[in-house]
Parts: C-alpha cells; sequence; structure tokens
C-alpha cells in the first residue's frame, strides 16, 4: 500500500508568514536558523505517515524549541547592535582628543600591507643605542644597531624585514630601545608628549596621531588643553620676540635650496674640521672637510648647497648637522630672536631671526627676554 502525502494550506500560510523577505538576514545563512528551523517543521508535518502521525507530546517539544530559538536569535542581534553603539561610541571618544596635547607610552611599529609605521625615542645623552624589535608572541625578529646618537629625539626608521632579510607579517610589533651612555645598556622609556592631530586604523586598531606617530589611546599617561603645552603653562607663542639659545640648531630644505645662513660652528683653536649633516632618520647625507688652514679659532661657517654625497639634492625637509675636530671643541649652540613658528612632521618649530635656523622647544637652553 503506497502512502500519499498531500499538502496543508494553513501550515503553508503560516511557513510563508515566517520567510523572512529581508535580503541582509537571507545573506548570513545561518547553520539553522530561525527560517530554517520552521521550515523543516513544516515540512516534517506535511509528509507525515497518516496512519502514524506526529505525537502532540513531540509537536509541543519542538514548538518549545523554535521558540527558545527565536528567543536567542532576537538577544543575538540586540548585541550586535549594542556592540556597534559601543564602537560608535568609542569612535566618538577618540575623537575628543582632537586638538588635545596628550602623553603616553610608544612602543609599537604598524606593519601593514608591507608599509611600516615609525617608533621613537629620546636621548637626554649622548649614547650607542640598540633596538630589539619582537612579535606578538616576544619573539625578537630584528635587532637594529643605530651607533651614537647625540642628545635629542629620534625616529626608528625599519624597512619591515626580520633578520634574514624576509618581509614580516602584517602585524603589531614592539620594539625596546637599549642605551649605553658609559655605564651598561639600560632600557630607554619612549615616551611622546605632543598635540593629537588626527585618529588613523591600522590592522583594524583605533590609535591617535601625535607628532606623526600612532599612539595607543589605552598608553595614554596624561591629557591637557593646548593652553597648557608646556610645564610652565607657556604657549608656544609666548616666544616670539624673545632671544632663546640651543645647542641642536635644525636646517630646513625648501624646493632643493638650504634656508637661512651658512652653517656656524665655533673653535677654540684652528684644526681640521668635519661636517656630517644628517636627515630625520638619523642617515648621514652629507660630509664637508675643512682642512686647518681653511677655518681659524672663534666663530666659522660652511656652506651647504644641499646637495647630498651622491651628488644630487637631498629631499626637501629637516636636516641636523655636527662638527668634530680631533680635539672635540667645536660647538654649534645658536643665540637668537625668535621671529617665527613653522610646522614640520607634526611639530612646531621655533624660527631663528637671523641665522633662518630652527629649534625646537624641548632643546632650548636659555630664554632671555
Amino acid at each position: 500500500m503506497s502512502i500519499s502525502t498531500s499538502g496543508n494550506s494553513s501550515l503553508d500560510t503560516i511557513r510563508a508568514s515566517y520567510q523572512t523577505t529581508d535580503s541582509d538576514k537571507a545573506e548570513k545563512e545561518d547553520t539553522l536558523g530561525r527560517d530554517s528551523f520552521l521550515t523543516m517543521l513544516v515540512a516534517q508535518l506535511q509528509n507525515q505517515d497518516p496512519l502514524n502521525p506526529m505525537d502532540g507530546t513531540d509537536f509541543s517539544s519542538q514548538l518549545a524549541q523554535f521558540s527558545q530559538l527565536e528567543q536567542l536569535m532576537n538577544l543575538n542581534e540586540s548585541m550586535e547592535n549594542l556592540a556597534t553603539s559601543s564602537s560608535n561610541e568609542s569612535e566618538k571618544d577618540l575623537v575628543s582628543y582632537m586638538g588635545k596635547q596628550v602623553t603616553g607610552e610608544i612602543d609599537t611599529m604598524e606593519v601593514e600591507n608591507g608599509a611600516v609605521s615609525s617608533g621613537f625615542y629620546n636621548l637626554t645623552d649622548a649614547a650607542d643605542v640598540i633596538i630589539n624589535i619582537t612579535d606578538e608572541s616576544g619573539q625578537t625578529v630584528r635587532t637594529l644597531y643605530q651607533g651614537t646618537n647625540e642628545r635629542g629625539a629620534h625616529l626608528i626608521s625599519w624597512d619591515g624585514t626580520d633578520t634574514n632579510g624576509d618581509a614580516v607579517d602584517d602585524g603589531s610589533y614592539t620594539y625596546t630601545v637599549l642605551a649605553n651612555t658609559g655605564s651598561g645598556y639600560q632600557e630607554l622609556p619612549t615616551t611622546v608628549t605632543g598635540v593629537v592631530e588626527g585618529i588613523a586604523y591600522s590592522n583594524g586598531n583605533p590609535y591617535l596621531v601625535v607628532q606623526g606617530l600612532l599612539m595607543s589611546p589605552g598608553s595614554l599617561t596624561s591629557v591637557a588643553d593646548t593652553e597648557t603645552e608646556t610645564s610652565d603653562n607657556t604657549s608656544i607663542l609666548d616666544y616670539l620676540g624673545k632671544t632663546v639659545t640651543s645647542e641642536y640648531p635644525i636646517i630646513s630644505v625648501e624646493d632643493g635650496v638650504m634656508e637661512g645662513t651658512d652653517l656656524e660652528f665655533s673653535l677654540e683653536q684652528t684644526e681640521e674640521v668635519t661636517i656630517k649633516i644628517y636627515d630625520v632618520f638619523d642617515d648621514l647625507v652629507q660630509t664637508i672637510t675643512l682642512d686647518e688652514e681653511d677655518v681659524a679659532g672663534g666663530e666659522n661657517a660652511v656652506h651647504w648647497d644641499g646637495v647630498g654625497s651622491d651628488g644630487y639634492h637631498v629631499d626637501d625637509g629637516l636636516y641636523y648637522y655636527k662638527v668634530s675636530t680631533s680635539s672635540g671643541t667645536a660647538k654649534t649652540s645658536v643665540t637668537e630672536e625668535v621671529s617665527g613658528i613653522k610646522y614640520a612632521n607634526g611639530t612646531q618649530y621655533l624660527v631663528l631671526k637671523d641665522s633662518g635656523r630652527l629649534v625646537a622647544v624641548s632643546n632650548i637652553s636659555e630664554i632671555n627676554n
């Protein structure tokens, strides 16, 4: 005896009323979602053996399961909406940092699509520097030997390769700066203070952009309005018209030409002089050597035409120079009136009136009204 099945218009109506026409929900294609569960239940009822129909208790149990499933689906959607709302609120919180001065620890470099963000460290004294770069598991992927660097701020330039020269995977990499001032290598804090210039996303994580560097919001140790951007509540505008002294004058190159006067230095005695010019990555771009007969005791100046050691004009940007002699007595300090403010590489610099050199506020050693 063959058994035939017949459709049930009431059941068809119920099933059709629950089937969604929302394309977004259809795209989710859950393993066993609300629609799939109801479709299977209705199909089971339509195709059951008329001589051995489903027990009423079993049917009630399946309906109860459907009710529980629907409640779980609704709860899941509510949680997704809550997560989206929380994400939007977090982004709004980051926007509130815009224009404020913050201090935080920067010890990671982001690698995304082969591009590497810069690292940073600051030296209070000249020191030999070694930088260890580790991955998220704590394994060292590269060690950078920076040599001897002068006091001041320095950027870390890493090409995103490991010790074998192979490109590393995208992700976050932590760096540790070890500095030796003569008494052994010690770990150096990499704290940065500056004004928040923007918000950037790397590898799906949000960062504050401070001095051109990526700072995690979780690393902040202080936040202040820009009116209190210096420790003595002095605005950078207050330096205008004042005479300042700095041991570290900065060269600005624009359109391939060095801005301002020749590079000045002072000698206690006449001797051979070597002037080395570096870019912001501490790479040597030009060396100028002067014989003893070409210099004099006291103030001296040497011209640089903005050409590198390769014979080509260097890129526009900021540079600094060191003057060395056999006796080590050369000085490059400048004392001049501040005539303006220049914004470069995410930092504000004071412009000196006579020489055209730039000076970072953190490198001022003396202020005269």
